[in-house]
């Protein structure tokens, strides 16, 4: 019997080119976005989770804090500085700890010989292999770094350097940076892990970073990894972490929270110091969007297959009367499904491949078809899944033909079938509305974040590390940078714009509160020209002058700042510092708030200082003259700093890496909804064509009773706009509902406006429209005797 349906499934696929074409290319499509999403799903749901020995009690301590009336969460999962080595003493539950020290800015130049190249570094305690991946390929990963003079570099690094991996184990290499330059004997080579988010090339033991200073409790910035004991309830684990500071210090307010590390990536937004989302919003929200387009396409192929039934009613008929089951016949359309999937696996293979590099220009991955046990099941199930929702329904109501009624050719459907088959339209164009309608307020959302005011300019601007002989020696640097022809302004700033500003506290100001105490104020050290090069509006007194030697002992506020501290009259006004080697400062402007922050985050409390101590320089370049004078200035840096690469960035791509996960969301989000519509359509083309085809002999008598062409269109097209307008009531309020709680992400957003789903509405009905008249108007012009003779 397999042979024989299998057999007759395909002479019904070449009798009837059109329909299985359309079939095909529906299934295909829904199949190859399925497949590209399930790859990019995939990858991320793999991140950070490796199987070494104690990784699966491996947490990451997260350092929460109050201020300014709110929670912030230091998201790279910085936390004081003896905290890994204090919390074993003191929480039995724990293992062992150890400490990483990682810092995007970690980049320092490494050379041997005459080859050089800027590498990213960090530090790493003992018990570092024992959680995360290391594929050494010389060198033995606990053995390593065991003494404050040896680095590991990466593969890529080594074949930069001495152009072979062979022989880098025992070499010297030589490192410039700020504060860890020196000579380093080569101990290590590591490929770099799939799916590890940390970024490095070269690491140092912890031991190089740590010194006594540092490891005070009012220092941080090194991460706290613990292991905890098999059994241990994280849950309650957290209850005894979450407050453990104020054992130490009734004052410390800030709360401590254990994550595992595996969620570190996906769940990176944090409420009051407790994981709530992140990444994994993207995930759920395009594993729906693959799963809705597979329903969609699946429900194309029912109503297709229902629409061309009376095709296959007397073959129905003939095999009820010699005696086969329902049982039969449903294996019979079962299988013919399924071998449509199958087919379509095939072409949905090929188009993805197709598409697959694309795909990764645009998530900005690079993913691969592996075909992997995990992957192969995972791509089979798929299509088994799609092969048996698409063939139950159409399986079920053939297999239910009266054979009387068969034999004779008729087709006559139930009300609940009818109403079945528009109800799947319905949600079909349900499914396509919202698609449209997130997508316009998504786009409008990333429109608006990068063409709103931001308090300070981003464009024409580019920043370098300041490094070797410049760290300390730079006015005459600064000197040639203003003479160049094509720069407008440069000077200096520690952090970077947007989102690496850091914070400080223990400030005291005359008529602060008990509360204020424990507020925390952003700060930017910078240049005597900085606040002018940035164009950060001056709203009080004024700027940093080379004419008042006093003002390295001031503040310039932000307005936020002069918020939180209400000072009515803030010129003038004396800041000083519970630490007694700290002098106060005068406050000499007030600067307006600006988005030094992502604008997920609200403008928080921040102050300017004067410093020569910045970690990188700013330029600012006359429009239109960038490309010559980078090279200029290049020259410069290389004529006075030997032996460091220039190496710069613009301080606008900066701005865009914020929101790169937004943009691409966005661009997705469009190619995925253009999908679900094109194949939503062809879901209303099929149903067109069932609902005509049952009533060619209805048309035949209105156009001998004198109807017209046009009136009969109108009449064939009344109940399917009737449905999409339907779908569009439905969609509204889903799509309303959806996109608010997305912008709520957001601390600066745009209105939600009701013409964002009118548009949306207006374009689905529009092509709708298009999609059914032609259809219609087709069917409204059949041959009058011909139809008359049907049956």
């Amino acid at each position: 019997m397999f042979k024989h349906n299998l057999l007759i499934s395909f002479r019904s696929f070449r009798r009837y080119k059109s329909t299985f074409l359309i079939n095909l290319f529906g299934l295909a499509t829904g199949l190859a976005s399925a497949l590209l999403i399930y790859l990019w799903v995939n990858d991320e749901i793999k991140t950070d989770k490796f199987h070494e020995k104690d990784s699966d009690r491996h947490v990451q301590v997260i350092h929460t804090y109050p201020t300014s009336g709110t929670y912030h969460t230091e998201t790279d999962g910085s936390t004081p500085n003896p905290l890994f080595e204090r919390l074993p003493k003191d929480l039995p539950e724990i293992e062992y700890a150890f400490p990483v020290k990682a810092y995007q800015g970690y980049k320092g130049v490494l050379s041997f010989e005459e080859n050089k190249a800027r590498a990213r570094y960090q530090f790493i305690g003992k018990g570092y292999f024992n959680v995360f991946p290391g594929d050494f390929i010389h060198g033995n990963k606990h053995e390593i770094l065991s003494d404050k003079g040896e680095v590991a570099i990466s593969e890529k690094l080594a074949i930069s350097l001495f152009d072979t991996t062979d022989d880098a184990v025992g070499q010297l290499v030589e490192f410039k940076d700020e504060f860890y330059e020196g000579v380093y004997l080569v101990t290590g080579i590591f490929k770099k892990t799939k799916n590890n988010s940390a970024d490095f090339d070269m690491l140092f033991s912890y031991e190089l970073f740590k010194n006594p200073d540092l490891m005070q409790w009012y220092n941080s910035g090194t991460q706290a990894h613990l292991v905890l004991k098999e059994g241990v309830d994280l849950a309650e684990f957290n209850t005894k972490l979450k407050t453990y500071l104020t054992t130490l210090s009734e004052n410390w307010k800030d709360i401590l929270y254990a994550q595992p590390y595996s969620e570190r990536y996906l769940y990176g937004k944090f409420e009051i110091g407790v994981p709530v989302s992140g990444r994994i919003i993207y995930v759920r929200l395009f594993s729906l969007i693959a799963i809705a387009i597979l329903i969609i396409a699946c429900i194309n192929y029912m109503n297709f297959s229902t629409a061309q039934a009376s095709r296959k009613i007397k073959e129905i008929g003939v095999k009820k009367a010699i005696g086969a089951g329902r049982k039969s016949l449903v294996l019979q359309y079962f299988g013919e499904s399924v071998s449509m999937a199958f087919l379509a696996l095939l072409v949905a293979i090929g188009i993805a491949f197709l598409l697959l590099p694309q795909f990764n220009e645009i998530t900005g991955k690079v993913l691969t078809f592996t075909f992997s046990k995990d992957v192969v099941i995972a791509i089979l199930s798929i299509t088994l899944f799609t092969g048996f929702v698409s063939g139950i329904y159409p399986a079920l109501l053939l297999s239910n033909f009266n054979p009387i009624v068969a034999l004779k050719g008729k087709l006559k459907s139930g009300g609940n079938s009818i109403w079945l088959r528009k109800g799947l339209v319905i949600f079909q164009f349900v499914v396509s509305v919202i698609m449209i309608a997130s997508v316009i307020v998504v786009y409008k959302q990333v429109e608006f974040i990068q063409t709103t005011n931001l308090g300070y300019e981003k464009d024409h601007i580019v920043t370098f590390p300041k490094e070797g002989k410049l760290k300390t020696d730079f006015e005459p640097f600064l000197s040639g940078l203003r003479n160049i022809p094509g720069v407008v302004k440069a000077s200096q700033m520690s952090g970077e714009l947007p989102g690496e500003v850091y914070y400080t506290q223990g400030f005291k100001w005359e008529g602060m509160g008990e509360d204020d105490k424990s507020l925390r104020f952003y700060n930017i050290r910078g240049g005597y020209d900085l606040i002018d090069l940035l164009d950060i509006e001056l709203k009080e007194g004024r700027n940093f002058s080379r004419d008042f030697p006093t003002d390295k002992d001031a503040y310039i506020l932000n307005e936020a700042a002069v918020e939180m501290m209400q000072l009515k009259d803030p010129i003038g006004q004396k800041i000083g510092n519970f630490n007694p080697r700290v002098s106060a400062k005068e406050v000499i402007g007030v600067v307006g708030n600006f988005h030094f922050e992502s604008m997920q985050e609200k403008v928080k409390p921040l102050f300017f200082r004067l410093t020569d101590s910045g970690s990188k320089f700013v330029v600012k370049m006359a429009a239109g003259t960038e490309r010559e004078t980078i090279e200029r200035i290049e020259q410069l840096y290389e004529s006075l700093n030997e032996g460091y690469l220039f190496e710069y960035k613009f301080l606008d791509d900066d701005y865009q890496a914020i929101y790169a996960a937004e943009e691409r969301i966005t661009v997705l989000s469009k190619y995925f909804a253009g999908i679900a519509i094109a194949i939503s359509f062809l879901g209303l083309l099929a149903l067109t064509t069932f609902s005509t085809q049952r009533r060619f002999k209805e048309i035949a008598i209105r156009k001998v009773l004198g109807s017209t062409s046009t009136a009969i269109a109108q009449m064939l097209s009344r109940e399917f706009i009737l449905l999409v307008f339907t779908a569009i009531i439905i969609a509204l309020p889903i799509s309303y509902y959806l996109t608010q709680n997305w912008l709520d992400g957001f601390a600066y957003r745009i209105e939600l406006k009701f013409i964002y789903y009118i548009i949306a509405g207006i374009l689905m009905m529009t092509v709708a429209w298009l999609t059914i008249m032609t259809q219609t108007a087709k069917s409204s012009k059949v041959n009058v005797t011909e139809s008359l003779k049907d049956e």
